[in-house]
């Protein structure tokens, strides 16, 4: 029993130790301190390398740090930016399911340069590929696919497919009210707005949502609205950590200074 034992303890040991460099990771990454939560992630995918979640972090952390570097910095980071390509790659290959693996793939390679891997074609296989694996989320990608590639009219199609195909996810409403309020659309947008806030009122992503939509379309008259909950989006402990960065808030919010 005890040879047996032993045979298996590394593989609980490994589990031990991937989970808590993935713990110290997301507490670094929760803290914007990407170059840390890359390490962290790392040392955590040597003792799972099959992991898919922990691929995907690993490019999720090396691109936040690649976006918050000098210009300057950002010059010299290609094999960096490269690498993000890879660990997203991987993390798709690892499990062709993993909707987040396959969202942050798609938007690598629709913002990338084409040096670096970006291309809107493959992108939109990307597209294509979450639709296979959810029909809602596959509607909402490919309007974001549709709308990078100018094909206005396609993509307000398919982010109303999206809400219709899974009408309690606020996620999509907002993706639509979005939509709309970048096209200039705003009564329709400010009422999905409303219906978001309604629905999901605690939720930091909807706030912040609201927010950039009002202040990027110049809807003075939301300002102090717009303000207000993006604030709140600053100061909430529930924020999501893939959402805008503190730094971009804090931008977005001199816009409408007081």
């Amino acid at each position: 029993m005890i040879s047996r034992f032993l045979v298996f303890l590394p593989l609980f040991v490994g589990a031990a130790l991937a989970e808590q460099h993935w713990e110290q990771a997301f507490q670094h990454y929760a803290a914007e301190e990407y170059e840390r939560a890359q390490r962290a992630f790392e040392r955590a995918l040597l003792e799972d390398p099959e992991n898919s979640e922990l691929n995907l972090w690993v490019g999720l952390a090396i691109g936040r740090r690649v976006q918050t570097m000098s210009a300057f910095r950002r010059l010299g980071a290609m094999p960096l930016v490269a690498r993000v390509k890879r660990q997203f790659e991987r993390a798709v290959e690892l499990d062709g399911s993993n909707i987040d693996a396959l969202d942050a793939l798609m938007g690598f390679l629709l913002d990338a340069p084409g040096i670096v891997g970006g291309s809107k074609r493959d992108a939109r296989g990307v597209a294509e590929r979450i639709q296979a694996v959810s029909s809602a989320h596959g509607a909402y990608a490919l309007g974001i696919w549709h709308e990078d590639v100018g094909e206005i009219e396609q993509a307000g199609k398919q982010f109303e497919l999206a809400r219709e195909r899974a009408p309690d996810n606020s996620s999509y409403l907002v993706a639509h009210a979005a939509f709309l309020a970048r096209r200039g659309s705003h009564a329709e947008s400010d009422e999905l707005f409303e219906a978001a806030l309604a629905r999901d009122p605690e939720n930091p992503t909807v706030w912040l949502a609201a927010a950039e939509a009002w202040i990027g379309a110049r809807r003075d008259s939301l300002y102090p609205r717009a303000r207000q909950l993006a604030e709140r989006y600053l100061a909430s402990p529930d924020r999501d950590p893939n959402g805008m960065q503190s730094f971009e808030v804090r931008a977005l919010l001199k816009k409408v200074a007081r």
